[in-house]
């Protein structure tokens, strides 16, 4: 798990392997929050924690790519 406390947004990334199932941006105390939260959702994925390039960049996956259905059943 990779955790950055500087200033700024903070995009937390969810991954299957290589496959990011899901990305989340927001100032540090909320992205600190939702990482508290997934991580037992998640138990065993990769969650890291990094400055977020801007305040759009959190890139949302192709609805062919996205796993959650396939987790959430």
């Amino acid at each position: 798990m990779t955790t950055d406390r500087g200033g700024g947004r903070k995009m937390v990334r969810i991954w299957l392997g290589d496959h990011l199932i899901a990305e989340y941006v927001a100032e540090p105390d909320r992205a600190s929050k939702y990482q508290r939260v997934m991580t037992p959702k998640f138990t065993g994925l990769r969650i890291t924690v990094d400055n977020a390039a801007g305040p759009g960049s959190a890139s949302e996956l192709p609805r062919s790519e996205q796993l959650w259905p396939l987790t959430v059943q």
